[in-house]
């Protein structure tokens, strides 16, 4: 079941009202018997791989605590849930991959391998694995290291793993962080309510209206064969692929935000103006909050050996000082880059990231750059985020790289007819600015400098307009860009 659709939009109107009306000690098995409806409408047998998933770590979470009250770690039960979930990572995600690189080098030494597809396997990616897969690891982890204790029941233990808002794309948050919302005495105010419509109202208005109008460009012009394009062209492309993806990506996770408050639940925020970034650190501070801070506390600083935190916030960022950390750094950011997507662009798209945090931690002129020239700092890196988008969108490597040439060859900024459409070029700076614009009259706002009177009708006009456009636009159903990862 997407979001973005009148069937999701029933299925809020009447579980939410549902919730509240039943009595306290049912609601969390509620929530967990109307999660896995959501996750059943789309493949119900993938249920039972989910329950799997979640059973394996609830018993071992269990098993840690009482070794610990042994005297002893608890070690082995923690690897067996890593193993298991990895292993069912690998196996759905990565078996193609790892297969068509052996291909690969098999076709290099002069042997021909036949494609598994062409073997019969079928493999179909689960919704939601990655995703789900990093929540109920960091449960068990956070039993081994003492954050948590193992919860007696596995309703709400299931409950957390499969709760329908968060399932198939994030926010990916700890069991501390939502258990005890869970399991609390919840309730909901009228300000919950309003809150919670207006970002699922929001959400759908990135989604169905902003990410979906932005997607028929893009998907047009990266068909197009990238050796007529100058550099103008690649700008224009990847600049609009990279605000199709935030509103795509913002735009679920405000829903799923939204529709968790209206539940009584709070989540913290996955985006705060990214773009609005100066530096690589600020930049993963502000997107996806939920998963870098996850790969920060998870991977990269057991890899380093700093102490982790226990909250979804700050992001990643994290600075590397000597060889041993930056080998850490740009091993978590490759691994980070092979988690969104079973290619080597997403590889590359990793390792761009990394080389950019160690480039401004390293480099005297680029770590001051942010205090001493705010202005030049932010639209260098706005082009440098931008430009880290072309390997994740791009269809192949040979693609991505001659994409990557077109914005380093001087001789491709001569000006000449644009190759892609130019009413959709138009829409990059439109987007920069209307970006720009909405940040200060959200400082505003925040400082209290509008009348509330008028802040009052802005909003209605703003959500009028927003329902009236949605109304329009609602009709093609497309799936969220990160529903592949």
């Amino acid at each position: 079941m997407l979001f973005n659709t009148w069937s999701y939009l029933l299925f809020l109107a009447l579980a939410v009202p549902l919730h509240w009306a039943l009595p306290r000690r049912l609601r969390v098995g509620f929530l967990a018997l109307c999660s896995l409806f959501f996750y059943a409408v789309w493949r119900w047998e993938f249920c039972f791989l989910i329950v799997f998933s979640a059973g394996v770590d609830y018993l071992a979470a269990h098993r840690i605590a009482a070794a610990r009250e042994a005297g002893q770690r608890g070690k082995r039960w923690l690897a067996l849930s890593l193993l298991v979930n990895i292993s069912l990572l690998l196996a759905f995600k990565y078996t193609y991959f790892v297969w068509d690189n052996v291909r690969v080098v098999a076709s290099a030494g002069g042997h021909s391998l036949p494609r598994l597809q062409d073997l019969g396997l079928r493999i179909v990616l689960p919704l939601g694995i990655s995703f789900y897969t990093f929540q109920t690891i960091s449960y068990s982890i956070d039993v081994y290291r003492g954050v948590c204790e193992p919860l007696r029941r596995f309703v709400p233990f299931f409950c957390y793993v499969i709760f329908w808002p968060q399932l198939i794309a994030g926010p990916v948050l700890r069991a501390n962080e939502v258990i005890p919302q869970l399991q609390g005495d919840r309730s909901v105010t009228r300000g919950d309510v309003g809150a919670g419509l207006a970002l699922i109202l929001g959400g759908l208005f990135k989604k169905v209206v902003l990410a979906d109008s932005l997607a028929l460009s893009i998907d047009e012009a990266f068909q197009l064969d990238p050796a007529t394009f100058s550099a103008a062209d690649v700008w224009f492309t990847t600049i609009l692929f990279g605000f199709q993806i935030y509103f795509d990506f913002s735009g679920y996770s405000d829903m799923a935000i939204g529709s968790a408050r209206l539940l009584g639940l709070r989540f913290p925020d996955n985006f705060n103006y990214p773009y609005l970034a100066r530096s690589p650190k600020e930049f993963w501070g502000r997107w996806h909050i939920s998963l870098s801070s996850w790969i920060r506390d998870y991977l990269y600083l057991p890899l380093t050996g700093q102490k982790f935190r226990t909250q979804s916030t700050e992001g990643l960022g994290e600075a590397a000082s000597d060889q041993a950390r930056n080998a850490a750094l740009l091993g978590t950011w490759l691994i980070m880059g092979l988690w969104h997507g079973a290619a080597w662009t997403f590889a590359l798209w990793g390792l761009y990231h990394a080389v950019l945090i160690l480039a401004y931690r390293s480099l005297g002129f680029l770590r001051r750059l942010p205090e001493r020239f705010p202005r030049g700092a932010w639209a260098l890196m706005f082009l440098l985020a931008m430009a880290g988008w072309i390997p994740f969108r791009a269809e192949s490597m040979s693609q991505c790289l001659e994409l990557f040439s077109k914005i380093v060859n001087p001789l491709d900024y001569v000006p000449r007819r644009p190759v892609i459409d130019f009413k959709a070029a138009l829409w990059a700076p439109a987007l920069v600015g209307a970006m720009l614009g909405a940040h200060y009259v959200a400082k505003l706002r925040d400082a209290g400098r509008i009348p509330p009177r008028t802040l009052w009708l802005g909003s209605a006009l703003a959500h009028g307009a927003m329902v009236a456009t949605i109304l329009v636009c609602m009709r093609p159903v497309s799936q969220f860009i990160y529903f592949q990862f």
